[in-house]
């Protein structure tokens, strides 16, 4: 146990401080590690809480400027430009674009905090054993080649899907707004099979989509396997030579 409670890194503190609690008699060590250790899991709960609050706060706000913004601008566009728009397909891009950059938004704070997090990371692996971290960053450039191959297909397919959500959305805008129209000119069983159509269009695209977002998650996973692999034996290795 005293071998072991030496701290060789950044990342051992945690077995360092247990270790040398059970190396030593009483209770009082192991005490007030625990309390250490609660006190930290309030304080990043409250961190947790401040951030994600502020961001959502500030997603908000930028939200309320550009949907106002785009309110104005429509007040100014020419009759002849909303004749040559659908109504629908307008009011979806104000509703589905601005609710993707609220989401935009409110995850950025968290992926800034992930990339800050992923560097102190890389930086204890390498304080820790420099040779076995070389041998997991090894498999970047095999991320970024799955990267390279999945985006532009990704990037089309997902415009696709938004392409034919907005048809549809513009679609049933305009029929309820117009089904007295339809009532009257009988074209019920007409507009309902285009309407079929545009639905099954759409729910192609999305499948599409969906197929596309959910095919990267197994492929960073078979990375991070064979980078678990990799610490196996490669760890295994250090150790044998000694």
């Amino acid at each position: 146990v005293e071998e072991w409670a030496v701290p060789v890194g950044p990342a051992d503190g945690v077995r360092a401080a247990v270790d040398s609690v059970v190396s030593k008699p009483g209770s009082a060590p192991l005490l007030a590690v625990l309390i250490a250790f609660a006190l930290l899991i309030v304080v990043n709960a409250l961190a947790n809480y401040w951030s994600d609050t502020m961001a959502a706060r500030l997603a908000q706000r930028i939200i309320f400027d550009l949907r106002r913004a785009m309110f104005v601008h429509l007040q100014r566009v020419s009759q002849a430009a909303m004749d040559r728009s659908h109504v629908g397909r307008i009011m979806s891009r104000l509703q589905g674009d601005v609710n993707a950059l609220q989401e935009f938004f409110e995850t950025s704070v968290t992926a800034l905090g992930d990339l800050v997090l992923l560097i102190g990371i890389v930086i204890a692996l390498f304080l820790l054993e420099w040779r076995l971290a070389l041998l997991t960053l090894l498999l970047l450039p095999m991320l970024f080649a799955i990267r390279a191959i999945w985006l532009p297909r990704a990037r089309a397919t997902f415009t696709r899907a938004r392409d034919a959500s907005s048809i549809v959305n513009g679609a049933l805008a305009e029929n309820i707004n117009g089904v007295r129209v339809v009532q009257a000119m009988r074209r019920e069983a007409l507009n309902l099979q285009d309407f079929d159509r545009k639905v099954s269009a759409n729910l192609d695209a999305q499948l599409r989509a969906a197929w596309a977002a959910q095919i990267l998650v197994p492929s960073v996973d078979i990375v991070t396997g064979l980078a678990m692999a990799i610490v196996a034996l490669g760890g295994g290795w250090l150790v044998a030579s000694g």
